[in-house]
């Protein structure tokens, strides 16, 4: 028996041993496995974005600029060492690297590299520039949309200019912006720019960072359009048009040009002959939705559903504070093909001025749909035109371009009338706070849902426990 137990606990104490030992080895590889995990993961330039907009990652627009790629590409950057404003830039250049054999990336600090900074004549830091087959492109953005739409244009020879037509009131692409701090708990102060309201530089802005040159016409002033504008802009003019500047943007259809012109209500500035020409009529009237609208504003309708077309392609709910209804002329010339793109609900009215605004609720008024945007494919006399006219312009303006699908609409439209469709995907990305815009049936909605029919669903459910275990 004595010897039985003996056996027994020597067996114990060696099987203790073995676990002992077999966990020992297990820790040890483990321990090797991470070692080795981590010095390999340290040798390769891989990375996987767990954000939910995928914000440290390319979007699919710049990946397919990539793929069109087929020489080396040389991307050089210029800023300040130990200068953590520039961490984000360093980091996007480096995931170009990553995602094409093509793009190749030299960073160097403006300071501590003089003779490269003399080398590429940079005087800024911030400044990339960017290198293909002997052209060069300078790019002053820190962020995706600059790069790509850089490389973007080394890829295709032709730069369009576009023309924002001054002098009647329009909206001024020159419009001031003053420059702020956001002061944030923990992180540094970041520079944020404070555009005016009634002005069009971040269009501009934005068109720029697409490549297009824009500049400003006072047609009162130079007699005519010049011979390199690719597109005309008239945006929202408050004051008529000479007779003299008319006939000049006449002349420049008749050359084969292509025009944008966006309106105000109850204002035509003296266009409608030029746009009745390509069959489109504007009834200097205001469209008022009380249908679909923005917030609580009937006055700025709002438009979720499109006409098929390249422009609307993809285009989320926008909205046009103040906007004049279009029509379609009747009688079309040969060669002109006109569509609405888009129009109020059937629950809209239209009024003639101001006043008759006030005069509503008492108005005795059937509601019907009216067009708000038009677009024009024309032939005449051996040209081709593009047209497109809006009876608002407010929607392009600083204080409403970013909001919603408002900045896709316009520069689709823009890409469209120059025959750009292939960059109507490629659009400058505007990070700011998350803000939720609601139509007014979306307000009502949610209303109904949070403040009427859960509530009341958990007091029926209450009132139901209540009322059974009184019975019991």
């Amino acid at each position: 028996m004595l010897t039985g137990l003996v056996r027994l606990s020597a067996c114990s104490t060696i099987n203790i041993c073995m676990n002992k030992l077999s966990a020992s080895i297990i820790a040890v590889s483990l321990v090797t496995g991470v070692f080795f995990i981590n010095l390999i993961a340290g040798e390769l330039d891989f990375r996987v974005d767990t954000t939910r907009d995928s914000l440290y990652s390319l979007s699919n627009q710049s990946r397919d600029i990539l793929n069109q790629l087929d020489d080396e590409v040389n991307i050089v950057h210029f800023y300040i060492q130990n200068d953590p404003r520039y961490t984000p830039t360093l980091e996007l250049l480096r995931e170009y690297r990553r995602s094409s054999p093509h793009i190749n990336v030299q960073l160097y600090d403006i300071n501590s590299s003089p003779s490269a900074a003399d080398r590429y004549n940079v005087r800024f830091h911030g400044t990339t520039v960017i290198e293909k087959g002997g052209r060069r492109v300078e790019v002053y953005g820190s962020d995706e949309v600059s790069v790509s739409n850089g490389i973007y244009q080394l890829l295709h020879d032709s730069e369009k200019k576009i023309y924002f037509t001054g002098g009647h009131g329009e909206y001024d692409i020159f419009s001031r912006v003053s420059e702020d701090h956001l002061e944030l708990e923990g992180e540094e102060d970041r520079p944020i720019f404070i555009h005016q309201k009634q002005g069009m530089l971040k269009l501009k802005e934005t068109l720029e960072l697409m490549s297009f040159e824009v500049d400003q016409l006072f047609l009162q002033r130079e007699g005519r359009v010049p011979a390199d504008a690719d597109l005309l802009v008239i945006a929202s003019p408050m004051e008529p048009f000479l007779p003299l500047e008319i006939e000049a943007i006449r002349e420049y259809m008749d050359n084969g040009g292509n025009l944008l012109i966006t309106l105000r209500p109850f204002i035509d500035g003296g266009l409608s002959g030029i746009l009745e020409e390509f069959g489109v009529i504007p009834q200097n009237n205001m469209v008022i939705d009380f249908g679909n609208h923005f917030w609580n504003d009937a006055m700025a309708p709002a438009v979720g559903s499109y006409e098929e077309h390249v422009i609307t392609q993809d285009l989320a709910l926008t909205f046009f504070p103040g906007i004049q209804e279009l029509r379609i002329a009747e009688t079309l010339p040969d060669g002109i093909r006109p569509l609405v793109l888009f129009s109020s609900t059937g629950q809209s009215v239209t009024v003639n001025s101001a006043e008759e605004i006030e005069q509503l609720r008492s108005a005795r008024i059937s509601p019907d749909s009216f067009g708000m945007m038009a677009v024009v494919e024309a032939s005449r006399n051996g040209t081709e035109n593009r047209v497109a006219a809006i009876g608002s312009g407010s929607f392009a303006s600083n204080e409403y371009l970013n909001h919603l699908g408002n900045q896709r609409l316009i520069t689709n439209t823009i890409n469209w009338l120059l025959d750009e469709e292939v960059m109507l995907d490629l659009e400058p990305v505007n990070y700011e706070l998350p803000v939720i815009n609601l139509t007014n049936r979306q307000l009502r909605n949610t209303f109904l849902l949070s403040s009427v029919l859960i509530p009341g669903l958990f007091t029926i459910v209450g009132i139901a426990v209540w009322y059974r275990r009184r019975r019991e």
